[in-house]
């Protein structure tokens, strides 16, 4: 029992940390929220098997069912709206975003033919999407020569350029949008940059909600 539970918790502080990378990885827009719920569960299935003792699976998982329950049904209502990669229309041509837990703007954008979870980065010149989001974009690995060089905190570097056809956040559509893609393994997090922004008729950030309006 002892062991379940610590197998159970590494694996949930495994999910917690690794969050946003896996994120990623999800194709459907809020699939974070169900690393989080997933998260929370086994959070709460550690916890269950410590207080029930041997009372039973019943009455162990209780407070799973419990959770679970709680988080899939605040999730379908709108309750639940902290998810970093969560993005809200709030009109046809404008669309909000809630300030994640670092403090950083992170959203759901359809770039051409795939959903990539993107930070929003005003210091970026370009969107620079991560190669695996950019294969998943619908970009043609044949085509891309990284010939332009970018110097990052990691060192310099050089990244391929590509346009995107369409980006699309929420009700914000942007059409015809330059990037550029690094290299596998050379990106933790796809960047939204300026040349994305810069088509918008105003960003507005208000505490913690960036307001992007076209």
């Amino acid at each position: 029992m002892r062991l379940l539970t610590f197998i159970i918790t590494v694996y949930a502080v495994g999910l917690l940390l690794a969050r946003d990378t896996l994120a990623g990885y999800i194709s459907l827009p809020g699939g974070i929220i169900w690393l989080d719920a997933l998260t929370a569960s086994l959070f709460a299935t550690a916890f269950s098997l410590v207080w029930s003792k041997g009372r039973g699976l019943a009455m162990g998982t209780l407070p799973v069912l419990l959770i679970g329950g709680s988080v899939f049904g605040a999730t379908q209502l709108g309750v639940i709206s902290a998810s970093p990669y969560a993005a809200v229309a709030t009109a046809p041509l404008e669309a909000t975003l809630n300030r994640a837990w670092d403090g950083h703007f992170r959203t759901i954008a359809r770039i051409d033919s795939g959903d990539i979870g993107v930070l929003m980065d005003t210091g970026a010149s370009l969107i620079l999407l991560r190669y695996d989001d950019a294969i998943r974009a619908g970009v043609d690995p044949s085509l891309l020569k990284f010939n332009i060089p970018l110097t990052t905190a990691s060192g310099r570097s050089y990244v391929a350029p590509v346009q995107f056809s369409q980006v699309r956040i929420g009700g914000v559509v942007v059409r015809n949008v330059e990037g550029a893609v690094a290299r596998p393994g050379e990106l933790h997090n796809s960047l939204l940059g300026m040349s994305f922004l810069e088509q918008l008729s105003e960003t507005v950030i208000r505490k913690d909600a960036m307001i992007l309006r076209q």
